[in-house]
């Protein structure tokens, strides 16, 4: 509603030029390149997004141009999870070099299992990381699965309160619950969207981050990325953390603060928009600028609630310009101009909701409601 608000006064004041039109030529020249700029953002974004598809990772989706690629930055749920293509001989080379640096990284580690996993074609390590590990009993897990031509390696632990028979069910029971999904299958059920998979899931208090880019093959100096972390903080009790951490987490306060900082040495910038910015139901912050060097420098972060599913400690979403080589500024130029990295910015950032409705969730901000069958 905001952005339909903005572009409301050009058309006022563009018709309000053209019925000048004798008494007032430079208006009318001035309204013209209005109308101009206008229509130039719009084809931009009719022709980018003439075609979409949605993309979903973690519990996340958003809505993209149909050559937008989805860029895996890694995903936690509850702990680590990596993926690699390969085969058996794959899985077994990185059963072996796991090993190899779990000793490394510390002499007195112990491989205290090393065999067959839970499920079918899988594989896992029980291990301390260390002689205190041991002694505290805090015994690590690797489970290899080999789906296809990938390999997912879940990571694990005992958590508190747990015991090796609780962590191994739940090893088992992630194991159980993952499948392959082709890249542009969106699943309609609880769970969690890897790259080249989906952990069916609807139990949503363990730990839960993920981190994902997208990839423009038309704008290659163009990267969007979101980070998201339920638990961040999650050590803090409310009230420290509403009183304390919540202040001093707001965007909009670390950017005055530098300010207040640096002074004249604050580094100049065009500023294109900034202030509080509502993202679906998250009530969140944007700062939108353009560094001397021509690079569009966007960001809009929320400061949710730890462990809260609904309102994440950390979701934050970036796009720079100028990228390339996966620097920012190594490009010659911005393959955009300032409004059509802001129409951009604006159109994925509103898509941006849950996959499928989570608990405390507002109507608008997820895709599929799994209570609500699609007609």
């Amino acid at each position: 509603m905001k952005n339909k608000m903005k572009i409301f006064p050009i058309f006022l004041i563009a018709a309000i030029c053209f019925t000048q039109s004798n008494a007032q030529p430079q208006k009318n020249i001035n309204s013209l390149k209005i109308m101009k700029k206008f229509e130039k953002n719009k084809n931009f974004l009719e022709i980018l997004f003439s075609k979409t598809k949605i993309l979903c990772f973690g519990r996340y989706a958003i809505t993209v141009p149909i050559e937008a690629e989805l860029i895996s930055g890694g995903a936690s749920f509850p702990s680590k999870i990596e993926i690699i293509k390969g085969s058996i001989l794959a899985k077994d080379e990185k059963i072996k070099e796991d090993i190899e640096n779990i000793i490394f990284q510390n002499n007195t580690s112990e491989i205290v299992y090393n065999g067959i996993g839970p499920i079918e074609n899988s594989w896992q390590i029980q291990y301390y990381d260390g002689k205190f590990s041991k002694e505290d009993g805090n015994l690590y897990f690797k489970t290899y699965i080999e789906k296809g031509d990938l390999i997912f390696t879940l990571g694990g632990s005992i958590p508190e309160g747990g015991t090796v028979a609780s962590a191994s069910a739940r090893q088992a029971a992630r194991a159980k619950s993952l499948r392959l999904r082709d890249i542009n299958e969106i699943p309609d059920e609880p769970g969690y969207c890897l790259v080249g998979g989906f952990m069916r899931d609807n139990s949503y208090d363990g730990q839960e981050m993920v981190n994902a880019g997208l990839y423009f093959p038309s704008y290659p100096d163009v990267t969007f990325s979101i980070t998201s972390n339920k638990n961040a903080y999650g050590d803090f009790q409310p009230a420290e953390f509403e009183k304390k951490l919540r202040p001093e987490l707001s965007l909009l306060a670390r950017i005055q603060q530098a300010k207040d900082q640096q002074g004249k040495n604050y580094p100049a910038r065009t500023l294109l928009r900034e202030g509080k910015r509502d993202v679906q139901h998250w009530h969140g912050e944007e700062s939108l600028i353009r560094r001397t060097d021509g690079v569009h420098d966007f960001e809009w972060t929320l400061v949710g609630t730890p462990k809260n599913i609904a309102n994440p400690s950390v979701l934050e979403v970036s796009m720079f310009t100028k990228v390339q080589h996966n620097l920012v500024g190594a490009a010659k130029t911005a393959s955009l101009t300032d409004e059509e990295a802001i129409a951009l910015w604006d159109k994925l950032l509103s898509s941006l909701k849950f996959r499928v409705k989570v608990p405390g969730a507002p109507p608008g901000s997820y895709y599929i409601d799994p209570d609500k069958p699609a007609q």
